[in-house]
């Protein structure tokens, strides 16, 4: 039930700003919130519109239940800080309920997997004003135009490379990269690596900075090419194992890219995704592992796990809507470190390699990414023949991908990387 459209006997000062920020943890992605309607990161934690004068908060990891009337008595700031509720004995095992007012407590008492979903509450004027609330922050950024809006993107590029990561709506940044292009001290080998973090950024900062050494151990002890994408595999699977024992929080969607020999083997986890231009097409090189894969579900269920959607997305436990994932301690049962992977050999027709998080690929299919780059490149006076892609037309044509994205009403962090594939061409 939509809030502007219930009456009040009386009226009622909403506070913004409190609401604003409370929103904002929810507004930034679809991966980890349980319902719109959530305020905490607590799937269990939620508001509920009742009627047109009260507001409930369930608070169901602590038994702490609070019935609140919005009224000319009630200013809006007492929803954000209640009283505590204290259960009577009867009501406090340590289970997570729901409560309702006038019904009894112990009939309500339901197993998490059977509990109702809250009415959604739906304040689109609020929302959006909690995305403005928020102001990006990045290190060496450089300002570019979107929608009449200033971006700030972090950009770097090689000969061999290019990356630009904007940050989105959340508190901080949580897309990280890495890049080697003398991979294991060989000149024709290269590592390249995207990752989306959710959650906190933990996960992503540790895949960035150790899954490239997982890979390089691995492959240094597998000398046949039938081998790699098995080696790969336990690369990924070895660094998940590796932060889990950690014991930090968080998770992270994973593409990369290992160049060996006129060969590459992409890599993937989650909805990151590598795209391919082979002349003037693309190809995608990569599986996107959401909840909303049937392929998928079946596998979580098999394994006892719950899927099921609300809102029109898919959700493993009523959190998560990506399947695979490094870390996500709490849900490793059923979300699975072990990517999908797809070898090429490159050849002259592969011209150059699109590795993104999903804020890209949310927002523009897989050629309308390859017709941009192309676009730029080829108005920056790029001809085909040229063996390499100058760095200045390889960040234009990032710009103008995030550009666009930003345009279209992306608000997650986005991080996009162009890898010309002239130089590994065998």
């Amino acid at each position: 039930m939509s809030v502007a459209a219930q009456s009040c006997p009386s009226p009622v000062v909403l506070n913004v700003r409190v609401l604003a920020d409370a929103l904002n943890n929810k507004q930034n992605s679809p991966r980890t919130c349980a319902s719109p309607s959530s305020v905490c990161p607590s799937p269990h934690r939620s508001i509920i519109v009742n009627d047109g004068n009260s507001l409930f908060l369930n608070r169901s990891t602590g038994q702490n239940h609070l019935n609140k009337t919005i009224s000319s008595a009630h200013s809006f700031n007492s929803f954000f800080e209640p009283e505590e509720w204290k259960p009577d004995k009867e009501n406090r095992a340590d289970t997570r309920t729901s409560y309702s007012p006038g019904k009894n407590k112990k009939g309500m008492r339901r197993a998490l997997s059977e509990r109702m979903r809250p009415a959604k509450l739906d304040i689109p004027e609020i929302a959006r004003l909690a995305s403005l609330t928020k102001t990006a922050e990045f290190t060496n950024v450089s300002e570019q135009a979107a929608s009449g809006h200033n971006v700030n993107v972090h950009q770097h590029e090689t000969d061999q490379y290019a990356v630009a990561s904007k940050k989105g709506c959340k508190d901080r940044m949580e897309d990280f990269y890495t890049a080697s292009v003398k991979f294991a001290g060989d000149t024709k080998q290269a590592f390249f690596g995207v990752f989306d973090g959710h959650g906190g950024k933990h996960a992503a900062e540790f895949a960035a900075a150790n899954l490239g050494r997982h890979i390089s151990a691995v492959l240094s002890k597998e000398d046949s090419s039938s081998y790699v994408e098995d080696a790969i595999r336990r690369a990924y699977t070895n660094a998940d194992n590796e932060f889990i024992n950690q014991h930090l929080s968080s998770g992270a969607c994973a593409v990369s890219v290992s160049v060996k020999d006129g060969r590459m083997v992409v890599a993937n986890i989650g909805d990151c995704k590598a795209v391919l231009c082979r002349d003037s097409k693309a190809e995608s090189l990569s599986t996107i592992h959401r909840a909303s894969s049937q392929e998928e579900r079946q596998r979580i269920e098999k394994l006892g796990g719950m899927v099921d959607c609300y809102n029109g997305t898919w959700r493993v436990q009523g959190t998560l809507a990506v399947t695979r994932s490094l870390g996500d301690a709490n849900l490793k049962r059923w979300i699975s470190a072990e990517p999908s992977t797809r070898a090429i050999r490159i050849t002259h027709d592969c011209k150059f390699l699109i590795l993104a998080s999903d804020g890209l690929w949310d927002q523009m299919t897989d050629q309308e990414v390859v017709d941009c780059v192309r676009k730029v490149l080829f108005k920056a006076g790029e001809p085909k023949s040229r063996p390499g892609i100058s760095s200045t037309s390889k960040l234009n044509a990032l710009n103008e991908l995030i550009r666009i994205a930003c345009q279209r009403g992306n608000r997650d962090d986005i991080t996009v990387m162009i890898v010309p594939l002239d130089v590994f061409t065998s």
